[in-house]
Order: C-alpha cells, then structure tokens, then sequence
C-alpha cells in the first residue's frame, strides 16, 4: 500500500507515513519538523522574570530585620518581610526566626483550638497525618 492510499484509509491529520524494515507502516499524525515560533508569537509573561541577582542586605538592614521580626511577628510575618526587604522567604527564616514567646502563643492557640474539636473531627485530623507520614 502506498503512502498516499494509506493516509486516505487512515483518515485526516496525517502529516507522514512511513515504510519500516519489517514492512509495516509508520504513520504519524505530528509533523517530523516542528514549527520555529518568535516571541511574538508567544502570549504575554505572566510574571515578570526575576533577576537572577540577588543584592545582598547590609548590616543595618538586617538589624532592621530582625528588630521588625522581634518587635512584632504577628504583624511582620515572613511574608511580609521578604516583600519589604526584597528577600527571598528562607532568607527571612534565617535571620529572623520566629521569638519563641510567638512560637509558645502559637502553639497555646492551636491547643486551644484542638480541645474544642470533638471526637470525630479530632479522629479525621489524626488519620489525616497519619495518611500523610506513610
């Protein structure tokens, strides 16, 4: 079977077909060459491209990290820092961890909130982690 009567008995979209050495056919219903596209072919970005510098903080400007991080961390979060100081996030981390009297309120409001699930809210949370550390 020639080519041509092959892509006629096998439909439309076919962009080649092809003899193999065992006699069978190759079809393909891709063309071989993609076609070569320009930016302006492409959509607009999304998300403007972040420099692949990134400026170091100074001194002071860690200092004033970590002394919003410790003088507030409910109202200056990780977040919230980052943007400020235009910093990555684990970079906020490391300089100024959360204080431990925030960690220790923190914890004391999810306890809080945890006595006040009942029984079966409790038993979904806890097979939840469960599924989730297998």
């Amino acid at each position: 079977m020639s080519s041509a009567a092959a892509r006629k008995s096998l439909g439309t979209n076919v962009h080649f077909t092809e003899t193999l050495e065992d006699g069978s056919i190759f079809v393909s219903r891709v063309p071989k060459e993609l076609p070569t596209l320009s930016e302006a072919d492409l959509p607009p970005l999304v998300r403007k491209p972040k420099s692949a510098e990134a400026t170091p903080l100074t001194p002071e400007l860690q200092h004033a990290l970590t002394k919003l991080r410790n003088e507030d961390p409910a109202h200056w979060t990780v977040s919230r820092l980052a943007k400020k100081f235009d910093v990555p996030r684990p970079a906020v981390l490391m300089l100024a961890p959360c204080p431990e009297w925030r960690r220790q309120e923190i914890q004391s409001k999810a306890d809080a909130e945890w006595e006040q699930l009942g029984y079966k809210k409790r038993l979904i949370r806890i097979n939840r982690l469960r599924r989730r550390l297998q």
